[in-house]
């Protein structure tokens, strides 16, 4: 192992994907942190807000979904492309994302008015399912800006603005939470929204976002080769539908992962809306943590795009080797501080004593499953980036519908566990499902020619 480490190929590759992935991870933390930021704000509401924030978000989430899969698709293809500089396919490319976003749009808006009006079966605590109604009705207004923002910023990574879509982010992280924290609670002569000013100001942000990537995009001069490339709407609607084929299979992997963490969301706000608090602030912790790690993958992605351009398999095996060993170690900082700072990272949340008591518990679960977590998402970033898409959907069905969640379920309702027992059956899904998405890209990998 000591030798491998220090080996002349094994290092460099880990350095490089270092310094790509850093921008990234921090592109990434900037937009998961509006949501922690909010999340902080909407706890000095209470706990009826707060638990309303975690459940309307269950519903946003699972809408989404089929974006997050199909924008994962972007950065390998688009990549390989530019680094041969195929202008006539980076632009059909182009183009195709673009009309992505728009079956994107007519997919996931329909998706989040089906949820509103379903909402009630959800069963919740009536004033937590008023609040989180009124939320999801104006985030509805403010997907296609979501939407639009996910497809430009997987181009931009794919040609290498890692540093600019960072900057952006960022900007758009420090706008989002000064808007949120003059409109959340009325301050300086701002009208006083609470949980509703999350879901316009997310619009406002993201919008603001995008029209800053189509500038850089369409204004970089070494880009210029795609610009004035050309290309046929028949090429164009065909890469298209292929991004559709293989995007809803990608889709259908994240949905089932994500729905089996939303229904425990469901599960816990069944027992008890204090407990559900408590589960939605360790949530947005590992939220933190996971989609820190999808810059990592994404740095990934973009690696195996470039070896591709030349199919280079031992290329190609070091990018997975490097990025998932990357992921882990990077992990090993929220992995110690949830082990040994539960209390106090939960204080940062609520004053609530209970809510805080019930979520320094579950962080302790969370810290017991964040080098699995960093494992099974490298991976499957790298088997989508070799286009395996079906049957990492069914290992994940099998990690946490057929063996983690009924495992969690019959700990939380039949041996009064409640969110723990929740939790433990995520540690033993996610586990396993690593394990599995693993030991796929190194067969996979084998076969390459």
């Amino acid at each position: 192992m000591l030798r491998f480490w220090n080996s002349p190929l094994f290092r460099p590759a880990l350095k490089n994907n270092f310094r790509l992935a850093l921008p990234l991870m921090l592109g990434e933390l900037s937009s998961i942190l509006m949501g922690l930021a909010g999340t902080v704000m909407i706890g000095h509401l209470g706990e009826s807000a707060l638990a309303a924030y975690s459940v309307g978000s269950v519903v946003f989430v699972m809408s989404m979904l089929v974006i997050w899969g199909g924008v994962r698709m972007l950065p390998t293809p688009v990549a390989e492309a530019h680094e041969l500089r195929e202008g006539p396919r980076v632009r059909m490319l182009v183009h195709a994302g673009l009309w992505l976003s728009v079956f994107f749009m007519l997919v996931a808006i329909p998706m989040l008015w089906i949820g509103i009006y379903l909402f009630p079966l959800l069963k919740q605590d009536p004033q937590v399912s008023v609040i989180a109604v009124d939320f999801l009705k104006i985030v509805g207004y403010s997907m296609p800006a979501l939407i639009l923002f996910a497809v430009l910023v997987n181009f931009a990574d794919a040609f290498t603005y890692v540093r600019q879509t960072m900057v952006i982010s960022i900007g758009g992280l420090a706008l989002d939470v000064l808007l949120n924290w003059l409109t959340i609670f009325g301050k300086f002569g701002f009208p006083k929204l609470g949980l509703n000013a999350i879901a316009i100001n997310t619009g406002i942000t993201h919008a603001l976002m995008s029209l800053l990537l189509i500038l850089l995009i369409w204004g970089k001069k070494d880009l210029q080769y795609f610009r004035n490339s050309r290309t046929s709407l028949k090429e164009v609607w065909n890469q298209t539908r292929s991004f559709i084929r293989s995007g809803i299979p990608s889709a259908l992997q994240i949905m089932v992962e994500f729905a089996a963490f939303g229904a425990g969301t469901i599960l816990i706000g069944q027992i008890s809306k204090t407990e559900q608090a408590a589960h939605q602030i360790a949530l947005n912790l590992i939220s933190v943590t996971y989609v820190t790690m999808m810059g990592v993958s994404t740095a990934g992605m973009i690696r195996v795009g470039q070896a591709m351009a030349y199919r280079s398999r031992v290329r190609v095996w070091m990018a997975g080797v490097s990025t998932i060993s990357l992921s882990i170690l990077l992990m090993m900082l929220p992995t110690g501080l949830f082990l040994t700072l539960p209390d106090a990272i939960a204080s940062f949340y609520t004053e609530d004593p209970q809510v805080m008591h019930m979520a320094s518990s579950l962080l302790l679960f969370a810290g017991l499953f964040q080098m699995a977590d960093a494992a099974q998402l490298s991976s499957i970033s790298m088997l989508r980036s070799l286009n395996d898409v079906k049957w990492p959907t069914f290992l994940s069905f099998l990690a946490f519908w057929v063996l983690g969640l009924p495992v969690g379920y019959w700990l939380a309702v039949h041996q009064g566990w409640n969110a723990k027992g929740v939790w433990v059956g995520y540690l033993i899904a996610l586990t396993v499902q690593a394990a599995l998405f693993m030991q796929r890209f190194f067969n996979l990998t084998s076969k390459i020619r």
